[in-house]
């Protein structure tokens, strides 16, 4: 690998300007070549403000032969950008949610392992202290077995999903009302665009995947959910209650509060007020603050692992196609069960 590599960001908007973008730039081993927009207006703010060259279709951005690529474009163009790019040579990181359906998914996944390519998506929590620290702990032993959990998580994405354009991200950018309002754009509501990120979290901190559920999503039976629940069963036997709501505009951060049991010890996270707290089985008790237990997101992770990837580093657990292929699968069955009112069994 030479000391830079080349990078090109597919259908960048607001997102983008807040996360992926500002990523490439701080790192100088980085030389960012192409972004790319439908929307003209977008492209050419967006490249002047990084200094990047901008294009209007995504094929000439991905003809600048970039060595990573970001797809920041909405679900439904996921599958047909991440197989161009990784056909061009690329490793790629892509937005969640991941595809439209978990055939769409296992085709990006599948030819990622077939050209030997890194394709990670857009799971950036497991980078947050809290849950870095929380997975350590699992991993030491302190928990032993997972016999139940529960995990709610509360995000600010009401006005985006309801036909709104901020997204409460810091940028000066508005995103497009189709991306989060339709679902044949955006696969869903609440349980597609934040519940995502809580399966995706729970899966790699357990370290087990879902194989079976029943859910609800409110309001009943829109294609645009606000909030989510899931009660779900793990493949080593125990059991999860899940929750995803969207609120007004009142917190720009994410707020996460879990529970985690096991045979030998307790965990409690509470990521607005940057607590974990460890109980053990002799009833010991284990404080951990900010900022080792920081519940902070850092936008960038995706992008900054996507870069260390191309250096050589292994996929992060948390990122990987394969867990974003599975969640996808329980996505669809949580819609299915909400709409159909009955336990749903899906493959690990």
């Amino acid at each position: 690998m030479s000391p830079t590599i080349k990078a090109a960001v597919l259908s960048a908007g607001a997102w983008s300007q807040s996360s992926h973008l500002p990523a490439l730039k701080a790192d100088p081993r980085v030389e960012l070549v192409a972004i790319s927009s439908p929307n003209a207006e977008m492209a050419s703010n967006l490249g002047r403000q990084f200094d990047v060259p901008s294009f209007g279709d995504w094929r000439a951005a991905l003809a600048t032969k970039p060595d990573i690529v970001v797809v920041s474009s909405p679900p439904v163009a996921h599958e047909e950008q991440v197989i161009a790019a990784l056909e061009a040579g690329a490793h790629v990181l892509v937005e969640k949610p991941f595809a439209l359906s978990a055939d769409a998914a296992r085709r990006m996944r599948d030819t990622a392992e077939r050209l030997g390519k890194d394709l990670l998506v857009g799971f950036g929590w497991p980078a947050a202290p809290i849950f870095s620290l929380s997975r350590q702990l699992i991993e030491a032993g302190e928990i032993g077995p997972v016999e139940h959990m529960t995990m709610h998580l509360a995000v600010n994405t009401r006005a985006l999903l309801s036909g709104g354009t901020d997204g409460g991200w810091g940028g000066k950018l508005g995103s497009s009302t189709s991306t989060y309002t339709d679902k044949a754009i955006s696969a869903g509501g609440s349980a597609a665009v934040t519940m995502s990120h809580q399966l995706g979290m729970v899966e790699w901190l357990v370290g087990e995947p879902i194989v079976a559920l029943n859910a609800s999503t409110f309001p009943p039976a829109s294609e645009i959910d606000l909030h989510t629940t899931v009660n779900a069963e793990f493949a080593g036997g125990g059991s999860a209650a899940l929750s995803a709501a969207s609120t007004h505009n009142y917190l720009a951060r994410p707020q996460w509060h879990m529970a985690l049991y096991g045979r030998n010890g307790q965990l409690w996270a509470d990521s607005a007020a940057d607590t974990l707290r460890l109980v053990r089985a002799d009833g010991e008790v284990v404080e951990y603050r900010a900022p080792e237990a920081s519940g902070v997101y850092d936008p960038g992770a995706p992008t900054k692992a996507l870069i260390a990837c191309a250096f050589g580093a292994p996929a992060p657990a948390g990122l990987t196609a394969q867990l974003a292929a599975h969640v996808v699968a329980v996505t669809d069955a949580i819609y299915l069960s909400a709409r159909n009112n009955q336990k749903l069994r899906i493959e690990p």
